[in-house]
């Protein structure tokens, strides 16, 4: 991710609260496909990083695809890895730089399966959190996906 002009990422969304942030579009289509959060975080607090995997909650078998494919039940995870900067805007530090392999998930609802990146502690205040996928998505490349921030509990 070295490299990657921070501007394109402030592109990538409009700010949510962080209390249950919408996700942001992450390509499950391109290998290398980056996106970005801008997030304002209103209250000190532990806070989950992960992916979200949409299907229609009423569809069976797209939800088995998607838990069959990462890793769901297993700590094989996704057949891709993701690069997941954090950076805080107001103190301008990088926060976390890491790499994910394969991220499994960590829990679900209906019409959606969860892949944890990160739980970190934010203070009050404004950050930017950039994901980059790298790799293939293999049966899920046609499944819709996103990076949400979200109170970890």
């Amino acid at each position: 991710m070295k490299g990657l002009p921070f501007t394109l990422c402030l592109l990538c969304m409009a700010t949510p609260q962080a209390e249950a942030s919408e996700a942001a579009p992450l390509s499950l289509k391109s290998a290398g496909a980056v996106t970005g959060l801008a997030v304002r975080i209103v209250q000190d607090d532990s806070y989950s990083v992960r992916i979200d995997y949409f299907y229609p909650a009423a569809d069976t078998q797209a939800r088995k695809v998607l838990w069959d494919a990462t890793g769901g039940g297993r700590d094989s995870g996704a057949p891709f890895s993701v690069n997941l900067r954090i950076y805080d805007v107001d103190d301008a530090v990088v926060i976390q730089d890491r790499r994910i392999s394969h991220p499994a998930l960590s829990s679900w609802s209906d019409g959606v399966l969860h892949a944890e990146l990160s739980e970190v502690r934010l203070a009050r205040g404004r950050y930017q959190i950039t994901v980059e996928r790298r790799g293939s998505a293999g049966a899920i490349a046609d499944y819709r996906a996103g990076v949400s921030v979200v109170r970890a509990w």
